[in-house]
């Protein structure tokens, strides 16, 4: 028996907005959102010369934290404002960075030729002479992102500038075995000490300082360095610290930094002789780079000579086929990789039973 009950009026809605979404036409994709880079938030500064050096580290994420693309371009801004009273800082409000001067503008192989490692380094020159009074700068970068947007200024970096200090002179750099030691002259205005740079001799620029040393030290060993390198060192004198006022680079010493330094001797030889043979034991060079010792014999007043060919690694050796009732005489040598000789060890003498 069929029933002849109407379809209440809530239902009927409901099936008429079914239809309605069985057959609509769906919108076209919406386009993905574009990149945002994240703030740079670690801009600093030091005057060199009559230059300034910022530094920031390159942008890595978008602000939403997802992985930045390609970064297009590199803004760099400068506000000039009235020196404040010593050690008062000047406070930079972020909507005054709109209205700021643009002073460098990195893009393609320059954005290219500006990245060290992971580190953006931009270089401005400052006015000469420098203006009376004292002018402070306020820097502040961001960046753009390719095909993206451009971020939110940086941190604001402020210097004072200053006169720098001449830099030292009569510059000498040695190879040592325990590293490069550079020797400098002092000079006045280094009241905050000196800065030593490094470089690869086939990279032109400096970055920042390898070391920093205190006023009335004019000498520094470089233990980082690494044999088969070629390096360049220069040393800059310090007036103040915090952002850094240093004196421009002016000499520069080369360094052909090779392995000719021959390792210590092996300490502590000991012989011991029993029938037909000697028995030899002694202890390892100090030096961390050797690659064997020569064991050298020499019968009674007779010329020393190797011993077997090659070098041996371990730290003994049984000398056999020797003839009974002569005395033999004993020596190791230490050879480092580069193939350079320790003085010998002190002698062992032995009488064969």
């Amino acid at each position: 028996m069929c029933s002849d009950r109407r379809l209440r009026p809530a239902a009927l809605a409901g099936l008429v907005l079914l239809a309605l979404a069985g057959c609509g036409k769906k919108g076209d994709p919406l386009p993905p959102p574009r990149a945002v880079p994240a703030a740079v938030s670690d801009l600093a500064l030091r005057q060199r010369g009559d230059r300034v050096l910022l530094e920031f580290g390159h942008p890595r994420t978008t602000v939403a934290g997802l992985p930045l693309p390609v970064i297009e371009s590199v803004t760099l801004v400068e506000l000039e404002r009235p020196a404040p009273a010593a050690g008062q800082p000047l406070v930079v409000a972020p909507p005054e960075l709109a209205g700021a001067r643009t002073v460098a503008e990195l893009a393609g192989a320059e954005l290219a030729a500006a990245v060290v490692g992971d580190r953006v380094r931009i270089e401005v020159a400052l006015p000469q002479p420098l203006p009376e009074p004292a002018v402070a700068r306020a820097y502040a970068v961001r960046t753009k992102a390719l095909d993206g947007v451009h971020s939110a200024f940086s941190n604001v970096a402020v210097l004072v500038p200053r006169p720098a200090p001449e830099a030292p002179g009569e510059l000498e750099a040695r190879p040592r075995k325990e590293g490069i030691e550079v020797r400098w002259q002092a000079v006045e205005g280094a009241a905050a000490g000196y800065a030593l740079l490094r470089r690869a001799a086939d990279r032109p620029g400096w970055g920042a300082p390898l070391a920093l040393v205190e006023a009335g030290v004019t000498h520094w060993l470089d233990t980082g360095a690494r044999y088969g390198e070629r390096y360049v060192y220069t040393v800059l004198a310090l007036a103040a610290r915090a952002p850094d006022i240093e004196s421009a680079p002016r000499a520069e010493r080369e360094v052909d930094y090779q392995d000719r330094f021959a390792p210590a001797p092996p300490p502590a030889l000991r012989a011991l002789a029993l029938p037909g043979q000697v028995r030899l034991l002694w202890e390892a060079s100090p030096d961390a780079d050797v690659a064997g010792y020569r064991l050298e014999r020499a019968q009674a007043a007779g010329e020393f000579a190797a011993v077997g060919e090659g070098l041996l690694t371990s730290l003994e050796h049984a000398d056999g086929g020797l003839a009974a009732e002569t005395v033999f005489r004993y020596r190791v040598v230490a050879v480092d990789r580069a193939g350079n000789a320790s003085e010998p060890s002190a002698t062992a003498e032995v009488r064969t039973p």
